[in-house]
């Protein structure tokens, strides 16, 4: 009987620490949307930037220079963000720019590169646009992209036209 409790016993500390050690050994949520930028070759892995830790997750991230433009890339502790930031001189061009970027961040965070996840990016960004400005300036949209919360703002920030874009990522 003594062998049979102790084949138990190593059993259930074999089996505790595997659980354990694959428990540590997960990738974060950040460090699995990184490998997903880098899987879309949108941004490479060693790019990013660490941040602070916010509430116990690591936070990055990474600004991107264009011509005409700028994109702050931000994986936080619930969400993602990207900010477009432009001259406003060619507010088609921008808002087409900014588009495109929306549109990363959505395929990255959701993992589904489908006309679906675009053309509801694309919703959410249209209605931004045909809103009116808030008491504060700003035009604002949110809706559903492949099940997740997402939202638009546009806003001039100085002669700095901005667009932000933001999805939950849990």
């Amino acid at each position: 009987m003594k062998f049979i409790n102790t084949l138990i016993l190593g059993f259930i500390v074999v089996v505790t620490g595997k659980f354990l050690y694959e428990k540590e050994n997960q990738p974060s949520v950040n460090e699995r949307l990184i490998s997903q930028f880098d899987k879309y070759d949108i941004i490479k892995r060693n790019s990013w930037k660490k941040d602070n830790i916010v509430d116990g997750v690591q936070v990055y991230s990474i600004r991107k220079d264009y011509t005409l433009f700028q994109s702050l890339w931000h994986l936080g502790k619930d969400k993602a963000n990207v900010m477009v930031l432009t001259e406003g001189k060619e507010v088609k061009i921008d808002a087409a720019f900014a588009l495109s970027q929306c549109n990363q961040l959505a395929i990255v965070v959701t993992d589904d590169d489908t006309p679906t996840i675009r053309d509801a990016v694309f919703s959410v960004f249209q209605n931004a646009l045909a809103a009116g400005k808030d008491e504060e300036g700003v035009l604002r949209a949110s809706g559903d992209v492949g099940g997740k919360p997402y939202s638009i703002f546009v806003r001039t920030i100085g002669s700095v036209l901005t667009f932000s874009c933001s999805i939950e990522t849990v």
